[in-house]
């Protein structure tokens, strides 16, 4: 049976699907797994170990006779980079055919740095992740913060970035790099990252939060990533929470609480709302570990203080895992997931923030008789969403023909 170009490199693209998320499956239970014939499986399966995508194996077997033929991916097969940013860090990471990562790099984007700057410093950090050989780059995933325009490439909007508005990115990367530039919201790629290699792996129904300067969330329900209509999906920092009751509130509230009745999500749980809240602790001689302190406070900083219990830095956490529980607690409600993972810098903070914050959720769903489900940490450390910008870039790519 011939096929049209198209429907071939769709027809290949879901072989190395299948073998991805079942190394070592045979021919046929792949053809199986797709319902069309072993014939046509072998073919192009031929076709892809030709071409240096698939290698094989023979499986031992406890009886005698022919051993199965194990398809696996070859590692040698090509790289995907994904690049992940947001307000103050870029992170990027190349993985071989088989997943595994190879290289890293980190940008620093300063307050002062313009849109043009920033992007500079996103080819940079890919240039630095490529592989010596050019031709072996096959793709490129980037996770984008804020509102993003996937379809046609554009980062739409992003309050924490000055005059980032309707930037293009998709195409002026794939003209320079000379591959496929694929876009998707940062958080979602973390999402993405937590579904293929983390704490969401086997998962059908789970969201990741996603907090650091912003925070977002990524939705995977029967399955799939949830996007939205709009490509809006999960914009969840936008929330609106009453200020909870708190001596350590006027340090969060920067003097606010008194003329508003409530603020957004981020201005209390983020990781820029936590730092603030304890350099104006410390502004004000609040007894700290973090007095003595010179220069301003990085999360760093924070991570120590909290491990050593100081008093004002924990209380102020707690605020935010209680406001941080009650947004969790809505999208429970509305999304029924087996487990909520924590993406982003507030995980090394252990206990410490997630102990308040599942309490809340609990206290929230037990007088409602609803189900509490896993409350849990990312494991993946500051690279998960360049490797789930990675894997976006696996995803979506599709071999030429």
């Amino acid at each position: 049976m011939k096929f049209p170009t198209e429907q071939i490199a769709n027809l290949e693209c879901e072989i190395l699907k299948n073998v991805r998320g079942h190394p070592g499956i045979s021919r046929v239970a792949l053809a199986r797994a797709m319902g069309i014939s072993p014939s046509t499986v072998g073919n192009y399966v031929a076709r892809l170990f030709a071409e240096g995508f698939l290698v094989e194996s023979k499986e031992p077997m406890a009886d005698a006779g022919r051993p199965p033929t194990a398809l696996r991916l070859n590692s040698e097969g090509g790289q995907f980079i994904g690049v992940d940013f947001e307000a103050h860090n870029i992170m990027a990471m190349a993985i071989d055919f088989a997943d595994t990562p190879v290289k890293h790099a980190h940008k620093v984007i300063e307050d002062s740095d313009s849109v043009a700057q920033i992007l500079r410093k996103i080819e940079q950090a890919i240039a630095e992740v490529q592989p010596e050989n050019s031709n072996q780059l096959l793709a490129i995933g980037v996770g984008v913060p804020g509102l993003v325009d996937a379809a046609n490439g554009i980062a739409l909007h992003y309050k924490h970035i000055i005059q980032w508005r309707n930037v293009p990115l998709a195409a002026p990367l794939a003209e320079k790099f000379r591959v496929p530039v694929f876009l998707e919201n940062c958080v979602r790629s973390m999402a993405l990252a937590e579904m293929w290699f983390g704490q969401g792996r086997g998962e059908e129904n789970f969201v990741c939060i996603g907090v650091r300067t912003g925070i977002g969330a990524g939705i995977v329900a029967g399955g799939q990533l949830q996007r939205g209509a709009a490509h809006h999906a999960g914009e969840i920092g936008r929330w609106r929470f009453p200020w909870p009751a708190s001596q350590s509130i006027c340090y969060l509230a920067n003097g606010e609480v008194s003329n508003a009745a409530d603020a957004e999500l981020e201005d209390i749980a983020s990781v820029r709302a936590i730092l603030a809240a304890l350099e104006r602790a410390r502004q004000s001689r609040e007894k700290s570990t973090l007095l003595p302190r010179t220069g301003p406070l990085t999360f760093t900083d924070v991570v120590r203080a909290a491990q050593q219990r100081d008093v004002a830095t924990v209380q102020i956490i707690e605020v935010a895992a209680e406001v941080l529980g009650r947004a969790v607690s809505q999208l429970i409600f509305a999304l029924d997931p087996s487990r909520v993972i924590i993406a982003g810098p507030l995980t090394l903070l252990g206990g410490t923030l997630l102990n308040p914050l599942r309490a809340k959720v609990e206290s929230i769903l037990r007088a409602s008789d609803a189900n509490m489900p896993l409350i849990l940490n990312s494991t993946m450390g500051e690279y998960n969403g360049a490797l789930g910008a990675a894997a976006l870039a696996v995803h979506e790519w599709k071999p030429a023909r």
